[in-house]
């Protein structure tokens, strides 16, 4: 069985089949309007990039792609799409579910996301939990964008009086100009948490720096997480690139050491979950896999 595994996120999107691998843009996401059809010609050109003897050599197709737990209609839309191009089975599930699948595979434990957002999924009692990974109105404590947000509002405070000086006032100035420019870098980005999480890297710098003020914004975005993980039973994988910064990860491990946790490294990545939901069925993930035969 010859499986393309495929991790199609909002930023990019990557094909692998074996050894064989391709990448190609990402797409909005599949709660988005026509998501299904953005989310086939993202997998199509990366998909394309192959060789032609490795796409011919193809069985089954998995994909983790996000927005599938939102837009379940749009996650069978796609995995109908899928089969009928390819002609091939194939099992759609969202990012997380195959990165939880690749790190885990199958097997007890929590990834902890902490990219622009965070979230974490748990198997619990045999199936899979989500906590957090509210969006950034709702949730999502402690991620990028919280992180990048807390910095600009220091940065305000900082400028109208209310708050103690930061270097993370220069960082700002980079970016958008004067402080008076901030609101409008944000709201008119179109993508405002993105944006916000823009800032997240000047943050965990300053704080590695030094700069107190920053330092406390990654004190408490670690405390956030250290605290959701509470909610969850170890083992552990850290994931997402603020978790993969040195200034976030060493504050968090630490907490999460202090908490008795146990923390491991990932078995493999998303795209080794997409190939297991393709594989496997009946598995822990199976209530969360749409699949077309």
């Amino acid at each position: 069985m010859s499986v393309a595994a495929v991790d199609l996120g909002k930023t990019g999107c990557r094909v692998r089949v074996g050894t064989a691998s391709a990448a190609g843009v990402g797409f909005p996401g599949l709660a988005d309007a026509d998501g299904a059809g953005q989310a086939l010609a993202a997998v199509a050109a990366a998909f394309d990039r192959l060789p032609d003897d490795v796409r011919e050599g193809v069985t089954a197709i998995g994909v983790g792609a996000a927005g599938a737990e939102a837009a379940r209609s749009g996650a069978a839309a796609l995995a109908t799409a899928l089969a009928g191009r390819l002609c091939v089975p194939a099992a759609v599930a969202s990012d997380a579910v195959t990165a939880h699948a690749g790190a885990f595979a199958g097997s007890p434990g929590t990834i902890v996301i902490v990219g622009t957002g965070t979230v974490l999924i748990t198997l619990r009692d045999g199936a899979l939990v989500r906590v957090d990974g509210w969006g950034p109105w709702l949730g999502d404590e402690g991620s990028g964008r919280w992180i990048g947000q807390e910095g600009l509002r220091a940065v305000l405070a900082a400028h109208d009086g209310r708050g103690p000086r930061t270097t993370l006032s220069e960082h700002a100035r980079a970016v958008a100009g004067p402080p008076s420019a901030l609101p409008a870098w944000v709201s008119g980005s179109g993508a405002p948490a993105r944006q916000l999480a823009r800032f997240a890297p000047s943050v965990l710098s300053e704080a590695g720096d030094g700069d107190p003020i920053a330092q406390d914004i990654v004190a408490r975005a670690a405390r956030a997480v250290a605290h959701a993980c509470t909610a969850t039973t170890g083992p552990y994988c850290l994931l997402g690139g603020i978790a993969g910064a040195p200034a976030f990860r060493s504050p968090v491990t630490a907490l999460l050491t202090a908490q008795g946790a146990e923390l491991v490294d990932p078995r493999g990545d998303a795209c080794d979950g997409a190939e297991f939901i393709a594989r496997r069925r009946g598995s822990a993930y199976e209530g969360s896999v749409v699949r077309h035969d």
